[in-house]
């Protein structure tokens, strides 16, 4: 696996919802002296996974998201780059283009519809990246019909790749040690066995029943998905795997991990969120890392 602890730092090609780049020193500090394989099921921007090769951590991964466009994006990365950064050398002439941005990109993006997200398809990944850059709050959302709805988000002049980082990024895809899957996260820790890491970044549980500031989609996550997450974690640990997961300090989070915060298996960072409908409002919230083996000596 490329990657130590002299290399340059490999950042997210894509922003996401949710993203953890504000948190990866709290959660890096949090991490396993040693483990085997890194699992990443709700791959998202993929942070923490960038982090952890440019540190040299990982040595096999097995990354995974049910968003099909997102994992066609980074297959189309890792195995079709020199294509993709042709196509986003085209749409960076329209990065300021409001009319480009809703008669265009958008239309095309969604008349695009793949069957399993591993097909490879260069010019979704390209329109996701363009209009992942030039959207409001760069928010992945679909109505109803499975389309990308996201509104114009009026940047001056963003810029939609960097060459030498998105290169960064393709090697550290190599599929000799990295194997990237379309699924649902309980199909991919199928494969995890003793030793082996499992990062959990599920959508968060809301504060209260008013927030709305981790509604990305709308198949959000419910009270029941993130109770059957907390019955997976367990039987992860069950299995002697190390499991550590990000999540919202909500009384229901609290509840459903009780045993290991009560061990002093957790951290409590702070994280500015957007706290209000027009994401103009932002405030520092309290997030969990909670996990199920001992804090690293070092903390």
């Amino acid at each position: 696996m490329p990657g130590n602890s002299s290399s340059p730092p490999i950042y997210p090609f894509l922003k996401w919802a949710g993203g953890k780049s504000q948190l990866l020193d709290n959660i890096v500090g949090c991490m396993p002296e040693d483990f085997g394989t890194y699992f990443e099921p709700f791959l998202g921007g993929g942070a923490l996974f960038f982090r952890l090769v440019s540190m040299g951590k990982v040595r096999r991964a097995i990354l995974s998201d049910l968003n099909r466009d997102l994992i066609n994006c980074y297959v189309v990365v890792r195995d079709e780059l020199d294509a993709l950064i042709s196509r986003l050398e085209y749409y960076q002439k329209y990065v300021g283009a409001k009319d480009f941005f809703y008669e265009v990109a958008r239309p095309s993006f969604n008349k695009i519809r793949l069957k399993n997200g591993l097909e490879k398809n260069v010019e979704k990944a390209a329109l996701l990246i363009y209009l992942n850059k030039t959207c409001f709050n760069g928010l992945y959302r679909v109505n109803s019909k499975g389309e990308f709805n996201v509104p114009w988000g009026r940047y001056d002049s963003p810029s939609l790749f960097d060459e030498a980082n998105l290169r960064a990024v393709s090697r550290a895809l190599d599929q000799r040690w990295v194997e990237i899957m379309c699924c649902d996260y309980r199909e991919a820790v199928k494969l995890a066995r003793a030793g082996d890491l499992v990062y959990f970044d599920p959508p968060y549980q809301p504060l209260s029943r008013t927030s709305s500031f981790t509604q990305y989609t709308p198949d959000s996550f419910s009270e029941e998905d993130q109770r059957a997450l907390a019955e997976a974690f367990r039987d992860l640990d069950g299995r002697g795997c190390k499991v550590v997961m990000s999540n919202s300090s909500s009384p229901l989070v609290e509840g459903l991990y009780r045993d290991y915060i009560s061990r002093g298996q957790f951290r409590v960072a702070m994280a500015a969120r957007a706290i209000s409908c027009l994401g103009d409002g932002r405030g520092r919230i309290p997030e969990y890392i909670i996990f199920n083996y001992p804090m690293p000596r070092n903390q």
